[in-house]
């Protein structure tokens, strides 16, 4: 009687055990979710996702998946929309198991397996191969030592021999080949498995959540992190279908995610903010001076400045936007601190090393052309682009591709806070306007005054204007400056350019007619000590 009341017992408390592992089980809740929308900053990318979750009265445990696991754990933001329920915890783990689910890897693994068959079957051909072998080597044996068989039987049987043999020879020939190049394949298979499993190694990431529900039900939840693994630059286009068009400016974003995630038709956003910026105010302290032995100043270096083009256009009264790209679909939001582009359209961003470009926005503006000239660097004239500064636009600096005629001519950098109000950009070379520049040797001298030397030089330039039409053409050439009071440079003729004594600049603006050839010259002289050595003259 008491062992059957401790077998009832050990069997009760077997299902008890069995029953609250179940229950466990049970609490632990994975529930799918998927993004609402991404807001994308220069240097990274804030993610939410939204879904729903069944919960059991009491503490559960929800577990969700398919996450980067890139994502910041110090950024991740989970709540449920319901006062009845209580977030103990979150925590992110590893999903190890998910390099297994990748088709790729059971794709080369089922080909592996086959593989390894195959090398299987036919290393089994080959041990019959060698068999037969060995079973018509003994027969030479005997053969060898019988002396029954006549002289016409022993070249029968030679023949016998020799065909068989070299059938078999070939076969296991043929056989050993085959079995290489299965291994050959098998090794390249092996290694691009472990390629795979190098490169998707925890590829994804899990929560979880534990919570406390007062009441059994079906709950709403929103969850929110930060990677670094995503981010945003902006570049342009600026295209001139012909001259004296106006110039279309597309604003660009150049997105890329390395996120390991799948943002498939999702809802973007994109900022001009720095994700994980310190916020906090620079505090002020006292700067005191202080000194040493040393009579040497120091002086910090200054950081070097550059010159770079910048975007423009017209006053925001003369700019027209375009209504043919996603640009027509995105708003933006100049509210806050920081400015927001939403797109209203869905996208669909892969996680990849290339990056995708979304248009932002579009404007048209009024520009001027005319053609520019510098001989002395470059002989070619070159198609000039000229417009003013696009205003209250609030955009970025960033690269740009500059097209002309629907080809691309080559890039500039544009830089919305450049303090220069009128930005040229330079479209093409034209061959139809031919320059040349050279040293009139009749004209050019040097002379010794007392302790002085003097050179003359004179340059002529030369202008053919091949084309059916007039065009407009900045002319630029130079006389030396000098840093030193006994170098003397004087201008003696310039052709009526525009002279800046401070750069040395000559400028013409010249109006060519169809077929209108011009010379321009000028002449300049240097006097400067004897004993002295002169350069760039």
């Amino acid at each position: 009687m008491k062992k059957i009341l401790l077998l009832v017992s050990f069997i009760f408390f077997s299902f008890s055990i069995v029953d609250f592992f179940s229950q466990s089980d049970n609490r632990i809740i994975s529930t799918p979710s998927e993004i609402s929308n991404i807001t994308i900053f220069n240097n990274g990318a804030s993610i939410n996702r939204i879904g729903k979750v069944v919960l059991n009265k009491g503490a559960n445990k929800i577990l969700i998946s398919n996450l980067s696991s890139k994502l910041l754990s110090e950024s991740i933001q989970f709540r449920v929309f319901s006062k009845d329920v209580i977030i103990n915890s979150v925590s992110k783990q590893n999903n190890f198991l998910s390099l297994e689910n990748n088709s790729q890897v059971g794709y080369f693994e089922d080909s592996l397996s086959k593989i390894n068959e195959k090398i299987r079957l036919t290393k089994i051909n080959l041990e019959v191969f060698k068999e037969e072998k060995d079973l018509l080597d003994q027969n030479k044996s005997v053969l060898k030592t019988s002396r029954e068989f006549i002289v016409e039987d022993l070249m029968d049987l030679a023949d016998y021999f020799k065909e068989n043999i070299k059938e078999i020879q070939t076969n296991i020939s043929q056989t050993q080949k085959r079995i290489s190049e299965l291994n050959n394949i098998k090794n390249n298979i092996e290694h691009q498995i472990k390629s795979i499993r190098n490169t998707v190694k925890n590829q994804s990431c899990e929560l979880i959540v534990q919570t406390t529900s007062l009441k059994s039900g079906e709950f709403n939840f929103e969850l929110s992190y930060n990677t670094l693994q995503a981010g945003w630059l902006p570049c342009y286009d600026v295209r001139a279908d012909k001259i004296n068009d106006p110039l279309i400016l597309t604003y660009k974003a150049k997105v890329f995610q390395n996120t390991n995630e799948v943002w498939s038709e999702v809802k973007l956003s994109l900022s001009t903010g720095l994700l994980n910026k310190s916020n906090t105010a620079p505090s002020f302290n006292t700067q005191y001076i202080s000194s040493n032995n040393s009579k040497n100043n120091f002086r910090g270096n200054r950081p070097a400045s550059m010159q770079i083009k910048s975007m423009a256009s017209k006053d925001d009264d003369e700019v027209q936007e375009s209504s043919t790209s996603s640009a027509s679909f995105t708003s933006v939001d100049y509210s806050g601190t920081q400015i927001k582009y939403d797109i209203s359209i869905p996208y669909s961003i892969p996680s990849q090393k290339e990056p995708i470009f979304i248009e932002i926005q579009k404007f048209n503006t009024q520009a001027e052309y005319d053609y520019y000239c510098y001989p002395k660097i470059d002989k070619d004239v070159f198609l000039m682009c000229h417009f003013e500064k696009l205003k209250n636009k609030n955009l970025l600096a960033g690269n740009a591709q500059i097209y002309f005629e629907g080809n691309s001519v080559g890039s500039s950098y544009f830089d919305p806070y450049s303090t220069k109000k009128i930005i040229d950009l330079s479209l093409n070379r034209d061959i139809s306007i031919i320059s040349e520049r050279k040293l009139e040797t009749k004209l050019s001298s040097e002379t010794t005054i007392g302790d002085n030397i003097k050179i003359e030089k004179s340059f002529k330039i030369t202008l053919e204007n091949n084309k059916n039409k007039a065009v407009d053409l900045v002319l630029l050439d130079q006389i030396p400056v000098s840093t030193k009071k006994n170098i003397d440079v004087q201008v003696i003729e310039n052709s009526e350019a525009n002279y800046t004594k401070s750069n040395g600049r000559l400028l013409w603006n010249i109006h060519l007619n169809p077929n209108e050839k011009i010379e321009k010259v000028f002449t300049y002289s240097v006097k400067y000590p004897e004993k002295q050595n002169i350069y760039g003259y």
